[in-house]
């Protein structure tokens, strides 16, 4: 019998025939009600209530959080907004617009994995063409209607009772403060997000500009002046040879050695690219600028250019052996990275060979890819300055053998804050804060999730991969993660879901017994370790795709979940299924099919 012969009969014209109620319409959601006396609730099975969503931060993961719940979530079945700090979405690549900034991943990979992007114009994109990327993409997208700027968060606090981040925030032109809600809580803001000045006393008795990397004065003129650089990160790596042509002179000055390697990914730029153009791969010139007709190969065979990124990817994740202390991988490239940075230093410079070049292992700390960084240092009107600096004077930077160095600029490449825990105060159903509750060290389950804080999830956090490679696939996979727990949290009726501390446990167990025989426990500073020489490594034990397999379902037995209702099948409804509802003949029949398919009920 046809579902149009039955109508009032068993409910598919939205009527229950047991009782004569109006169901809900199949398309329409509302809230969650308050926990009540468990009755059976007059809706088809696993009807999703209408989730509200807040997410901190509009840079790579609230564009794809925003775009992973449209495809992934039931349509008109949640609520999202993203709100974002700074006047404009984009994340870092909106705070870091310093001279040579780039990004040190293939640009071929650094995009969604599923939005390919054929027409980069460098092997590695700088950092104006990536903003141009993620600008894009919140246009294609339409992720546009979820974001609201000039707000920070300030504070979040769970409600149990409710089920329901209360949320305070401050607009960041007026200061005024304000409430919302949520049911899901996600940080997006990433770990590097809050730049700091360095601790240096005097630092802006300074009178000439001082400038920071993530929050450049692009007002000032470099040209025939005398600058200081602070620091060798990454960061560093990129300005000094942008400033180095320009300036007049230029002091560098190091506290820390760094390992300044090959950029990563290279042997398909080396296989494919630079064997075939005019440079023949120049140590100083790594970079590549693809020709129209490479482009248009890339755009024309979408195959040929999916194995391009393909293989770039695979040599980065086939790496991870160097990261075991004393392999025949890592002593490899312990010999290749120092038979390239002295190569690359030139005669002489014995001093500064010394220095730069590590004592632990390539890995402890992030390496450094970089072009002309090295060349640079040995330039005529460049001076490396070793040792930790005393203070700062209205003339310039004192180091510790008490010598002044007169300045006219003063930039400092010393990076970010690690922001192991949010910036914003965020508060249980117990009145403990997030600090309080972890003391001195990091509780966070899979970089996502920590226990006692229900309903809150944190975009690669600490404890996933940031040792190499691109964190994109990372974030994704670990939004869609997140995703789950939502869908989860919607279709089955449940208040407040939080990770068990005995998984944290178990997991932390494994990071320490793996980390015993990896680099990241040499004796450097990292911020793998917090920003420690000894501490406990927060970092995945494993290549990117190991992460990834280990994320891609969540393991809802390391939960613990309270549900509305009080009990955990009151989803089950009214005994029907959606196409009771909408009258959908293929819908109330799916498991009847001519072969041995995989068959589900919506």
């Amino acid at each position: 019998m046809s579902p149009s012969a039955t109508n009032g009969a068993n409910g598919t014209n939205g009527t229950n025939g047991t009782n004569g109620t109006v169901a809900n319409d199949a398309n329409t959601f509302s809230y969650p009600e308050m926990a009540t006396p468990y009755r059976v609730l007059q809706q088809y099975h696993s009807k999703p209530t209408k989730l509200r969503v807040a997410c901190i931060g509009a840079g790579a993961s609230g564009i794809c959080l925003a775009y992973k719940m449209e495809k992934m979530m039931v349509p008109g079945s949640f609520e999202l907004v993203l709100y974002e700090k700074n006047e404009v979405p984009g994340g870092t690549w909106v705070e870091n617009t310093y001279p040579g900034v780039a990004c040190d991943i293939p640009a071929h990979l650094y995009t969604f994995s599923w939005d390919p992007k054929p027409d980069w114009s460098n092997y590695y994109a700088y950092g104006g063409e990536i903003r141009k990327y993620f600008d894009n993409c919140i246009e294609r997208f339409g992720t546009r209607k979820y974001i609201k700027v000039n707000t920070r968060v300030i504070e979040a606090r769970w409600d149990e009772d409710r089920g329901v981040w209360n949320i305070t925030l401050e607009d960041q032109q007026t200061r005024e403060q304000w409430k919302d809600w949520a049911h899901v809580l996600i940080n997006g803001t990433g770990i590097l997000n809050n730049w700091v000045w360095p601790d240096i006393e005097g630092l802006h008795d300074f009178e000439g500009p001082v400038m920071h990397s993530a929050h450049w004065d692009h007002g000032v003129s470099f040209e025939g002046k005398s600058v200081g650089v602070i620091g060798t990160g990454s960061t560093s790596v990129q300005i000094v040879p942008s400033l180095q042509p320009v300036v007049k002179d230029m002091k560098v000055f190091m506290r820390s050695s760094t390992w300044v390697s090959p950029p990563f990914g290279a042997g398909v730029l080396n296989d494919d690219l630079l064997s075939k153009s005019s440079t023949g791969g120049e140590d100083s010139k790594r970079q590549y600028t693809f020709s129209q007709e490479e482009k248009d190969k890339f755009a024309n065979d979408p195959a040929y250019h999916l194995q391009f990124r393909r293989r770039i990817e695979a040599e980065i994740n086939s790496l991870f052996g160097m990261y075991q202390q004393g392999s025949a991988m890592s002593e490899h490239f312990r010999k290749v990275i120092t038979e390239e940075m002295t190569r690359r230093l030139g005669p002489g410079n014995e001093k500064l060979k010394e220095f730069i070049i590590p004592k632990w292992a390539p890995g402890c700390r992030r390496i450094s890819p970089g072009d002309g960084y090295l060349e640079a240092l040995v330039k005529p009107n460049v001076e490396p300055v070793f040792g930790p600096l005393k203070n700062v004077t209205k003339e310039g930077i004192v180091t510790a053998d008490g010598k002044l160095h007169k300045l006219d600029i003063i930039v400092c490449a010393t990076g970010f804050k690690v922001a192991f825990r949010p910036a914003f105060k965020l508060i249980n159903g117990a009145g403990q804060t997030l600090d309080e509750d972890w003391g001195d060290k990091v509780n966070l389950y899979l970089g996502v999730s920590a226990p006692r804080f229900p309903n809150y999830y944190t975009i690669v956090g600490p404890g996933a991969t940031w040792s190499s490679g691109t964190l994109l696939p990372s974030i994704e996979t670990t939004v869609e993660y997140s995703i789950k727990m939502m869908k989860k949290i919607q279709h089955e009726n449940i208040r407040s879901i939080d990770v068990q501390q005995e998984a944290v446990d178990d997991i932390y167990a494994h990071f320490d017994e793996f980390h015993k025989t990896t680099v990241f426990q040499e004796e450097c500073r990292s911020w793998f370790k917090d920003g420690k020489i000894k501490n406990r490594i927060y970092l995945w034990p494993g290549c990117t795709i190991h992460f990834l397999k280990t994320i891609k379902a969540p393991r809802f037995e390391d939960y613990n979940i309270r549900y509305r209702y009080g009990n955990r099948f009151a989803y089950l409804g009214n005994g029907e299924v959606k196409a009771n509802v909408t009258g959908d003949v293929n819908g109330l029949a799916t498991y009847v099919r001519n072969n041995d398919e995989e068959w589900d009920v919506e």
